[in-house]
Order: C-alpha cells, then sequence, then structure tokens
C-alpha cells in the first residue's frame, strides 16, 4: 500500500470527486485534456460507485489514489459518521490532504457533497477560459502546498492539549489570508458563483467537539488535517 502510494504522490495534482448520480461525462473530458501530463487521483468509494467513468482511463491521468496507512483510513470512517457527509467527501477529503494536493470536485452534486465540510468560500465574478482555469488550478495547488505544514502541526496541537477556540480562530484566520491569492476572481461584473471550497476537517471535529476520537485513532492521522482547497467545477463554468 505505501509503495503504491509513493509512487503516486510526487506526481499527483488533485484528488477527484464525483457523486454517482451525476453526469459528468463533459467534465471529466474536459478535465483529461487539461491533465495530459499529470495524473489525479481516483479514491476507493469513487471508483467503486463511478468506475464508468474511468476504467477505461485509469493511467491517463485517472489513477488510483490508495490509504497510505492504516490512520487515515480510520480518520476517513469517522469524519463520515460524525460530519454526517457521504464516504464519498470524507474520503476525498481525507486523502487529499494526505496526498497533499487539492480537491477537484466534478458538478453540482459533488459540490453539495463537500458543502458540509467546508469552512470558507472562493466567489468568482469572472467565466474563466482554458488558460485562467489552469492558472487558478496551480493557484489552488499552492494553496494545499503552503498550507500542509503548518496545518498539520497545529492539528498535531489536538494531541498536545490545545484551547478549541483559539484553534478555530487560528486556522480561519490563515484561511482568509489565503484567500487573497484569488484576487483576480473578484474583477469581473457576473453572478458570483462558487470557484472553491476550503475544506478543514480538524476545525470541523473540534467545533463537533469529537477530537477525542482522532486523538484514539493516533497522531499519525494529523496527515489527513491539513487545510484542503476543493475546486469546483461544474459543466455550466467550464470553456465549451
Amino acid at each position: 500500500m505505501f509503495s503504491k502510494y509513493a509512487a503516486l504522490v510526487k506526481n499527483l495534482r488533485g484528488v477527484v470527486l464525483i457523486s454517482p448520480s451525476e453526469d459528468v461525462e463533459d467534465i471529466v473530458s474536459w478535465l483529461v485534456n487539461r491533465f495530459k501530463y499529470r495524473n489525479l487521483g481516483v479514491p476507493p468509494a469513487v471508483l467503486c460507485k463511478s468506475r464508468e467513468y474511468f476504467e477505461k482511463r485509469l493511467g491517463k491521468p485517472f489513477v488510483q489514489a490508495v490509504y497510505p496507512i492504516k490512520p487515515i483510513q480510520e480518520l476517513t470512517r469517522l469524519v463520515a459518521d460524525s460530519l454526517c457527509v457521504d464516504i464519498e467527501a470524507a474520503e476525498a477529503a481525507v486523502i487529499a490532504s494526505s496526498y497533499v494536493s487539492p480537491i477537484i470536485a466534478l458538478g453540482k452534486e459533488a459540490e453539495k457533497m463537500l458543502r458540509p465540510l467546508a469552512v470558507e468560500e472562493v466567489m468568482s465574478k469572472v467565466r474563466l477560459d482554458n488558460s485562467g482555469w489552469r492558472l487558478h488550478l496551480r493557484i489552488a495547488d499552492y494553496t494545499v502546498l503552503d498550507f500542509y505544514s503548518w496545518s498539520v502541526d497545529h492539528a498535531q496541537s489536538i494531541w498536545k492539549g490545545f484551547d478549541a477556540d483559539l484553534f478555530v480562530k487560528e486556522r480561519l484566520s490563515k484561511i482568509k489570508r489565503d484567500k487573497k491569492r484569488y484576487w483576480r476572481l473578484e474583477r469581473g461584473s457576473l453572478e458570483p458563483w462558487s470557484f472553491l471550497y476550503y475544506v478543514d476537517l480538524a476545525e470541523k471535529l473540534v467545533e463537533k467537539e469529537d477530537w477525542k476520537e482522532v486523538v484514539k485513532i493516533g497522531e499519525d492521522s494529523a496527515a489527513g488535517l491539513a487545510i484542503e482547497a476543493a475546486v469546483l467545477i461544474n459543466k455550466e463554468n467550464i470553456p465549451t
């Protein structure tokens, strides 16, 4: 399991989330053209329930994303149960954090699945062309990369004694500063649409007072508790 993880992590550019109830074939085809030379991870639950979208494309660019260690799998179950979200959404968030990659949510249903895990949102007033999408997907990648070390170290305070209110405040403060990266999306006149969610499982679990259950899983699960960026790609917002 870990050998597969090590082989993937360096070249992974996102972890895909879709709902099996929604037709996202157009979005998948568009995405394939954006990631010809980089990999997109498909978590086990998504691959199991939406195999028709990926079985012929595994390896170009879609690859199966595996759980690197058992605590990450246990954290996924806790997130799904505690925060009352679909296993696909919980798994995408935890695995994306473990791979230091953004979540790539395809379609309106995937957006709805992630909504309960979001703590902040980036809205866009502009319609992105392909170069604009390429730029902002890269910016989302930087968001995740730059947050990772700090947010995982910060999450580890759950095991060391912490103030819950201060914990949440510090993480939200970092996120609000990070939103400034997306200033280009404000320079338009369109009806605002959701471009990105900030997903923070650690913050959500602390707010629910379920952090003691995280402690039981073990400190290695902190790798799944980084602040995440989830890019929301819908049919209406991609170039035709």
